[in-house]
């Protein structure tokens, strides 16, 4: 019983788990620039493998706490991982018929449009005054981790599926 309950959330787990690693192992200081959005990954694979399980209110939820705990103006995180959801969800089948080297260009563009979604609203907010290396650095750092970080997931997804 318990371990049925747990499987149902393995989406929203395995998301935590990112939001654990990404926030509170990757050093902030050290890493400010290269750091992998793991959320996003994660995001991306739930949302085009298992969209039932990877809903708005989840994804809003894990952006918060990624705010929360990253010290960043709250609602950031959230508002631009529901927008990336929402089009990775309208484009879901497209991007499920890719090969995998394919795929890995549709994560470069939503890290890419997620951090420029992300400095248009801090430019909003902040003024001008933001660090732009982030445009391009942190999206590179997605794109090298995320053969990876899908590894896993998918190996994740496949003992789900063999338990279920």
């Amino acid at each position: 019983m318990i371990a049925s309950l747990i499987i149902a959330w393995i989406p929203a787990l395995t998301l935590i788990l990112a939001v654990g690693v990404q926030e509170l192992v990757i050093p902030l200081e050290a890493w400010s620039v290269f750091r992998p959005d793991l959320v996003l990954i994660g995001l991306f694979y739930w949302r085009l493998y298992r969209p039932d399980r990877c809903t708005i209110s989840l994804v809003f939820a894990v952006g918060i706490l990624v705010d929360t705990l990253s010290g960043t103006t709250l609602g950031l995180n959230a508002f631009s991982k529901t927008v990336m959801m929402v089009l990775i969800g309208r484009f879901g089948r497209r991007l499920r018929s890719m090969e995998f080297v394919y795929l890995l260009h549709g994560i470069l563009v939503a890290a890419l449009l997620e951090a420029a979604i992300q400095m248009v609203l801090m430019s909003l907010l902040k003024g001008f005054d933001v660090r732009w290396p982030l445009l391009l650095g942190r999206p590179i750092a997605t794109l090298l981790i995320a053969p990876l970080w899908f590894s896993l997931l998918i190996y994740i997804h496949h003992w789900w599926l063999e338990n279920v």
